[in-house]
């Protein structure tokens, strides 16, 4: 894992939407690179109801691993110092690339580790990894009780608590609008009221959220990401608070 000294460029994340020749099954593609700001020790940022297929490199070469959803910030022994990139995706893929396709992947994503020049190629590099999965076909429609159960067994949560999961995550894509009043953003995504959001973003982010908002912003991207390829595939970015 390398060192915060390692990472020279600003904490980020960000989420882009897929191609429209990838799997219907990706809902996005998302870097994540972090010094420790973001993800300090204690409360996560992040919590997904999507499986992870995340991609991470190192002296020891590439490593895939597949997640499943996971619908709380787990609090974190300590902080993360590194960068990883993937998919989410809405159900599990049929197999798992072999190491050897991963290594243009993860070539790219060293030379992200070091600066933003790399981020072009490593977004088409995911792309590619987004084209080449299969999914098996979509099962056949279940009684309401076997979908709950089919639930819990994939998520290990109620079918509630990830609904609750994916309101949060459309209020947070949704932050980053400065003209629309917090009272109506909490309408807009489905909470009974402003108390109602506030109580969501403090059980989810453990903050406010204004304080959330400072964060989940639109802002000028670096040359990096002025490709247009990337650019207006953008959906959700969010920065350290002192990092903007």
């Amino acid at each position: 894992m390398p060192s915060s000294s390692d990472l020279t460029a600003a904490p980020l994340y960000f989420e882009l939407t897929p191609t429209a020749d990838a799997a219907a099954e990706v809902d996005h593609i998302f870097v994540f690179r972090d010094t420790g700001a973001l993800s300090h020790r204690g409360s996560g940022r992040f919590a997904t109801d999507l499986f992870s297929l995340s991609v991470a490199g190192g002296c020891g070469g590439p490593r895939i691993s597949l997640a499943p959803p996971r619908p709380d910030f787990v609090p974190r022994p300590s902080s993360f110092c590194g960068i990883v990139a993937g998919l989410r995706l809405s159900v599990r893929p049929e197999r798992l690339p072999g190491t050897g396709a991963l290594e243009p992947l993860a070539t790219a994503l060293e030379r992200v580790r070091q600066s933003d020049e790399g981020l072009p190629s490593l977004v088409a590099e995911l792309d590619a990894l987004a084209r080449a999965l299969t999914f098996a076909a979509p099962p056949l429609a279940f009684s309401d009780r076997t979908e709950r159960r089919r639930a819990r067994e994939e998520t290990g949560v109620s079918r509630r608590r990830l609904a609750a999961v994916r309101r949060f995550r459309l209020l947070l894509g949704r932050f980053a609008d400065p003209a629309l009043p917090l009272s109506d953003l909490a309408l807009d995504a489905g909470y009974y009221d402003q108390s109602h959001m506030s109580a969501a973003c403090r059980a989810f982010a453990d903050r406010p959220p204004g304080a959330l908002r400072l964060q989940v912003t639109a802002r000028a991207f670096g040359p990096s990401l002025q490709d247009g390829k990337i650019k207006d595939r953008i959906r959700l970015v969010i920065m350290d608070d002192g990092k903007e």
